[in-house]
């Protein structure tokens, strides 16, 4: 297996996308800690893992907070004595035209998907540092390469993501650690549901329509699934891509090309 005996730390590992890489993380033979504002969807991924004989544990943890990061970095090292791997996932998202964005929505969106990207990233470094070895990785968007309609909270966060992953890189890679972000485009999850909704309700559509649009822009023709995001995430993990740092990679059926 490519991640025998290296611990892996994913950030909302308990659905989608954050799922799909804990599960196939696992599969390739690491170690997982879950760490999520919510638990009980997490301890079920928890037990799937531990049906494939690999050890994992779920810690609760709101990435926004410095001391729940920091709390959450000690007990992985407490109980598994290093962490080779982060996977910076959690992530939230909403829709609005930008003119009647609430503040409240931008802030949300900034704290979850670049402040905890920024504070996760922080506390779990500094471990690395002391290894002389490790991988970040950041689940970025196709949002981060381009604008998306009413998402300019959103993108915005993950242009932050990308802007921080070449910063990262650069000051990380004397130490052996690369930092990566992965670009999805469309995936098949919960989110996207919503947004199709949230989509349809300010267009005047059905999101049946709106699904059936975005479709039509994709040159694969069909949806991401998580578990294609979660195979690039466990390659970026692995010995395989030890040359590989400061990198967004696309994965998005082919809708944009850089």
């Amino acid at each position: 297996m490519k991640l025998s005996q290296k611990v892996a730390v994913v950030t909302g590992g308990d659905k989608g996308i954050g799922r799909a890489i804990s599960l196939r993380l696992a599969k390739e033979d690491a170690d997982v800690v879950i760490a999520n504002i919510h638990t009980e969807r997490a301890k079920e991924v928890r037990d799937e893992i531990k049906k494939i004989e690999r050890r994992c544990i779920v810690i609760k943890t709101d990435v926004t907070r410095s001391n729940e990061v920091d709390m959450m970095v000690e007990k992985t090292i407490k109980e598994f004595g290093r962490i080779d791997i982060l996977v910076n996932n959690a992530g939230i998202s909403s829709m609005a035209p930008m003119v009647d964005l609430k503040e409240r929505d931008w802030d949300a969106n900034m704290s979850v998907n670049a402040k905890g990207v920024f504070l996760c990233s922080k506390a779990v470094a500094k471990h690395m540092i002391n290894q002389r070895n490790g991988k970040i990785i950041n689940n970025a968007s196709l949002a981060a390469k381009r604008g998306a309609l009413f998402l300019g909270h959103y993108s915005a966060s993950k242009f932050a993501v990308l802007g921080l992953t070449y910063t990262m890189a650069i000051e990380l890679a004397p130490y052996n650690i690369t930092v990566n972000a992965v670009c999805p485009g469309i995936v098949e999850t919960d989110m996207i549901r919503r947004e199709w909704k949230w989509e349809g309700d300010l267009r005047g559509m059905t999101p049946e329509k709106v699904r059936k649009e975005v479709l039509s822009t994709i040159p694969l023709g069909r949806l991401a699934k998580p578990e294609d995001i979660a195979g690039v995430v466990a390659f970026l993990a692995s010995e395989d891509a030890d040359y590989i740092t400061g990198q967004a990679i696309n994965i998005n059926g082919g809708m944009e090309s850089h």
